[in-house]
């Protein structure tokens, strides 16, 4: 198992060019494809309504607009990639959303930005985690700002015997192997020993050394995996993305979107 196509998504935020670092390295270390991604809806219905009509010169500006800011994150990219073999480019006048989710298919991880805090440098909300990685059938690397290397020192796991975590920890076997230390965590209050030492021997079975820990049983799971990982001196959290319909959306359960906004670090989730 391996990463041969990495994607990394670019937006106007202040933390981008970091994140297109990350992800050459990522994909410099996997010898992978690397795909820049980025989207810009010219009209978008948030801002003008669904069926309104504009006038032509509008419309005409609005596009423009787009095709300038998209080749500023072209260019991002390539001044970050352009000394490297087997890089690509992919953009298009379209609401972000529909459109990663259509181009992820293509793809095995997605390197994405974190929703923490606001970026004085946008102009339009960013784009919603919850429906990309509840959605695209792909694992999302998720990236805070100002982090632009995941060295792989120390790995931590957050486990629970459940599809989604399940779907995590096979989606990072190329990430775990390339790390130093490997720490499987649970804090399930219905984990039962079995269920811990089934995914153990999973990962010895791919050759991937690590330590199972049971962290006292607390309410606040998200809260407690954060601390724990902190302490640990981790650079990458896995977990399972959990999530549900609300008003005709996808939105995080509560553990899920616990981790995203308490960690610091790069988490990898999988749905």
């Amino acid at each position: 198992m391996t990463l041969a196509n990495i994607a990394v998504g670019l937006d106007p935020s202040a933390g981008t060019p970091d994140r297109v670092r990350l992800a050459r390295k990522l994909a410099d270390r996997f010898d992978a494809n690397l795909t820049g991604l980025a989207a810009h809806d010219p009209l978008p219905i948030a801002l003008y309504g669904r069926g309104s009509h504009l006038d032509g010169r509008i419309a005409a500006l609005a596009s423009n607009n787009a095709l300038a800011e998209l080749e500023k994150l072209r260019s991002v990219f390539h001044a970050i990639t352009c000394d490297r073999a087997r890089v690509h480019w992919r953009s298009a006048q379209k609401d972000p959303l529909s459109w990663l989710l259509a181009e992820s298919a293509a793809f095995d991880l997605l390197v994405m930005r974190s929703q923490e805090g606001d970026d004085p440098q946008e102009t339009c909300a960013p784009l919603d985690l919850a429906e990309l990685i509840l959605r695209s059938g792909r694992p999302v690397l998720v990236t805070p700002p100002h982090v632009d290397d995941l060295p792989l020192r120390c790995t931590v796991v957050a486990w629970k015997d459940t599809r989604e975590a399940r779907r995590a920890v096979t989606d990072a076997i190329p990430l775990l192997k390339c790390s130093e230390r490997v720490l499987l965590v649970s804090v399930d209050l219905a984990g039962t020993a079995s269920d811990f030492e089934a995914v153990s021997a999973h990962l010895h079975s791919h050759g991937i050394n690590h330590d199972a820990i049971r962290l006292r049983t607390s309410p606040h799971i998200a809260a407690t995996i954060s601390e724990f990982a902190r302490k640990e001196g981790a650079d990458l959290v896995v977990a399972g993305a959990y999530g549900h319909s609300r008003m005709r959306e996808l939105v995080f359960g509560s553990v899920t979107y616990g981790l995203l906004t308490s960690l610091r670090l790069p988490s990898l989730f999988s749905h």
